[in-house]
């Protein structure tokens, strides 16, 4: 669920884009299947920031992975959710995940979200409608470009996504 007190839409200012944003986000703990998603991007000329712990343990770095390491709580994190053109959401394999909190978080907060594809991501919303997926990162990097030139239809996503967590009660 989504705790609608801190997960919702947030007007960020332009220091808080600087401190949290950029184009395309992750915001998470490292881990290597994540981490060479996020390479593949920076090699086909996407730059991307990484907010979170534990990634030092990245063995790679390249001029278009922006990485933060710091922890974000309440307000900061929906900030940095909001800060984000595209915000990315990956699963953690050791867990087996299906979806995470932040499949619920990043669309509550108005963001649009780009996940890992899963039946249970596609109940939560509808692909192309209320959230897009991917699941290799020869479509990351597609999706990822379609809808950084496409801001309107990303936009969009986006908007239908916030109403689904809304109407379907997922706070």
């Amino acid at each position: 669920s989504f705790d609608p007190e801190i997960h919702h839409p947030i007007a960020v200012s332009p220091e808080d884009r600087v401190l949290f944003g950029g184009a395309v986000g992750f915001i998470g703990e490292y881990e290597i299947e994540r981490a060479e998603s996020l390479l593949y991007l920076a090699q086909h000329g996407i730059s991307v920031t990484i907010i979170g712990k534990s990634w030092e343990k990245c063995k790679f770095s390249h001029h278009n992975l922006i990485i933060k390491a710091m922890s974000l709580w309440n307000t900061d994190y929906a900030k940095a959710i909001c800060s984000f053109d595209i915000v990315l959401a990956f699963l953690r394999k050791a867990n087996r995940d299906k979806h995470t909190s932040r499949s619920l978080e990043i669309p509550a907060c108005g963001a649009f979200m780009l996940a890992e594809r899963t039946d249970e991501h596609k109940e939560l919303y509808t692909e192309g409608v209320e959230a897009e997926y991917f699941s290799n990162n020869e479509e990351l990097l597609q999706k990822v470009s379609y809808y950084l030139e496409h801001s309107d239809k990303r936009k969009q996503i986006a908007a239908q996504g916030l109403d689904r967590c809304n109407q379907s009660g997922y706070s």
